[in-house]
């Protein structure tokens, strides 16, 4: 069975047609009906179809027959006229590479999609180098050949030398038209080789079986001297192992567990064992996507699809974790923890509504483990949670689910980074971005960078230039995304990872009202921008804060001195009239005396009293 069985992904930038293209491979394969009136089936989340891009990833199993199909070398052939195909589409925000990284590990092959509008991405070439470095065989694709201002041959062109391929291996095609879709799926079961028995995981996997993988980007198929019947049957594995790429929570069924089969096989019924996770369970269910979930009576080895785990808790079963055999204890090699990059606080706008965002974020957590929360109050705002993220498109698009699909109004602060503080030595997190850019627009883009505290790494100068830097990660979430869009007239796109942390000279900038601290408002700052920011930030206070009955001093605190100051004057209440009338009719020295109780009172107001922030000044502030 296995030698009918393709396992692919489709890897594309945001808006480049994969998820449009995916719902055409299952029309052409009868997986759904071409009548139907929903698009984009393997994107059922309305916020990712609202802002076209793919956030949870969705696989599906497709069955294709063909009756004849010619090679470019006759001696292999395919021996069944029915295929296998599994898809599974992935995200294709850089917020979300790990998923990807997993997806690309539980296949053979990918797709590599490129919009012919917009040409090659940063985050397409970091994906491209995931699956190189997997050795999947890739089929490069030209997407949007239909539009009048594709590119068509200029795209071609750049694919086929970035691969080093020839240009007539290049598919082009109109994923919304259908044209020349067909020729993906015949590459799709040329190229890509049958399921291999052993992950390839960023070069540290267990060698792979020695019977039938391809070399070199070499096509793997039958040899005429080959029978179907005995291919890899030599080798009988008896113990399960099967890597976890995604889960969610179903409240019958417990968590569901998506997976690709490597060794052994999954039958309803059996005791299985997460790797790394150390749970015990028994399985209820085991079954394929179509992409609904179809139970099936047994899950072999090549084959992607679900394992019913019956657990409760959806921390278990972790992205990269490996499900095997009750008393085994190895499982898939290259499991890593998914850790939150940005970090922010999330309040209610009304106090009441606090167990109902604890509640929406424990369901949204049952279909995302990646996010973190832990509650935490502020005297200000109230109860709330301090959440961690991928990054800033994830914190995004929780915010707006948590609004949209909880009818909640919320505070989120702005995004902080994890510092690693150690004393007195304070150390921040560097990334590597990478930016691809229309020559025109380098030299505002150098400049940008510069302003962002980068570092110039390397240039490689072709039909677009590409360019990479070091950054601290701070800079990039604060504006530089919208500041490269805007001096690239947005033709420049960029990807980024996690370098390592530097040691900088930075401290923590403090709000202080009348000598006390206003916590909401702290920040970690690096000492270079502490008086801009702290200029900045006293002079907004001062604008939304309404006035007291007394004097408020409004400072900033860096490294233990004030670095700057705003006095918001009080308002001044008429004693000199009560009821109408003037107190102590003309006597000056009456007036003189009540005058000189209202400053004394204000006075001990100022000693005693705390300065009113209302809830709305914080709201302003954040949501800026």
């Amino acid at each position: 069975m296995q030698s009918s069985i393709r396992n692919f992904a489709i890897i594309a930038h945001v808006d480049h047609g994969k998820s449009t293209l995916a719902d055409r491979l299952m029309e052409m394969t009868g997986t759904i009906d071409k009548n139907r009136h929903e698009e984009q089936m393997l994107d059922r989340n309305p916020i990712s179809r609202e802002r076209g891009i793919t956030i949870k990833l969705a696989p599906v199993r497709m069955e294709y027959r063909i009756s004849n199909i010619e090679y470019r070398d006759s001696k292999f052939y395919i021996p069944n006229s029915k295929f296998i195909l599994n898809l599974i589409d992935t995200p294709g925000h850089v917020d979300f590479s790990y998923e990807v990284d997993r997806t690309l590990a539980c296949v053979e092959g990918a797709v590599l999609l490129v919009d012919a509008t917009q040409g090659i991405q940063a985050q397409t070439i970091s994906n491209i180098y995931k699956a190189l470095d997997k050795n999947l065989v890739i089929i490069p694709v030209v997407n949007k050949i239909d539009m009048p201002n594709a590119e068509v041959e200029k795209t071609v062109t750049a694919l086929s030398d970035f691969l080093r391929i020839a240009p007539e291996d290049v598919i082009r095609i109109s994923a919304k038209t259908g044209q020349n879709v067909d020729q993906i799926l015949s590459a799709i079961i040329e190229r890509i080789p049958p399921p291999r028995l052993h992950p390839i995981l960023s070069g540290s996997a267990t060698p792979p079986y020695q019977g039938g993988e391809p070399q070199e980007g070499k096509t793997l198929l039958l040899s005429k001297e080959e029978s179907s019947a005995n291919w890899r049957r030599e080798v009988v594995f008896q113990n399960l192992k099967a890597l976890i790429f995604d889960s969610y929570f179903d409240t019958h069924k417990g968590v569901i567990a998506f997976v690709r089969i490597f060794e052994g096989q999954a039958r309803r019924g059996m005791k299985m064992k997460l790797a790394v996770g150390n749970r015990l369970f028994e399985t209820t269910e085991v079954g394929i996507f179509t992409p609904d979930l179809i139970p099936q009576d047994i899950l072999k080895e090549g084959e992607i699809g679900y394992i019913v785990t019956n657990l409760k808790d959806i921390r278990d079963v972790r992205v990269g974790d490996s499900i095997i055999d009750q008393g085994k204890t190895v499982g898939v090699p290259g499991y890593k923890k998914v850790n939150p990059v940005v970090f922010a606080s999330l309040f209610p706008t009304d106090n009441g509504d606090y167990e109902n965002l604890m509640k929406a974020l424990e369901k949204i957590y049952l279909t995302d483990s990646s996010l973190e929360f832990t509650p935490m109050y502020s005297q200000a705002l109230g109860a709330g949670f301090r959440v961690g993220f991928l990054g800033l498109l994830h914190a995004d698009v929780i915010r707006e689910r948590l609004e949209r699909e909880y009818n909640l109004s919320l505070v989120l602060t702005p995004p902080q980074v994890d510092y690693k503080i150690e004393g007195d030595v304070i150390n921040e997190p560097i990334v590597k971005i990478m930016i691809i850019t229309p020559q025109e627009y380098l030299g505002g883009i150098m400049q940008l960078c510069e302003d962002h505290r980068a570092n110039f790494l390397h240039m490689d100068n072709k039909n677009q230039v590409t360019i990479e830097y070091d950054m601290p990660l701070v800079e990039m979430i604060s504006d530089f995304f919208d500041s490269l869009k805007s001096v690239s007239s947005g033709y420049a796109s960029f990807d980024w990872e996690l370098l390592r942390y530097d040691v900088v000279d930075a401290s923590r900038l403090s709000l202080l009202l009348n000598g006390d601290e206003i916590e909401e408002f702290s920040q970690i700052v690096i000492a270079e921008k502490a008086q801009y920011i702290a200029m900045d930030l006293t002079k907004k206070m001062k604008d939304l804060i309404p006035r007291q009955q007394y004097e408020v001093r409004i400072q900033a605190q860096y490294k233990g001195r004030i670095i700057a100051s705003e006095r918001l004057s009080p308002f001044r209440k008429d004693v000199l009239t009560k009821g109408g009338k003037t107190v102590g009719g003309g006597d000056v020295s009456r007036k003189h005396k009540v005058l000189e109780k209202q400053k004394e009172g204000k006075k001990k107001m100022k000693m005693v009293g705390k300065v009113e922030v209302p809830k709305e000044v914080f709201m302003k502030l954040f949501n800026k």
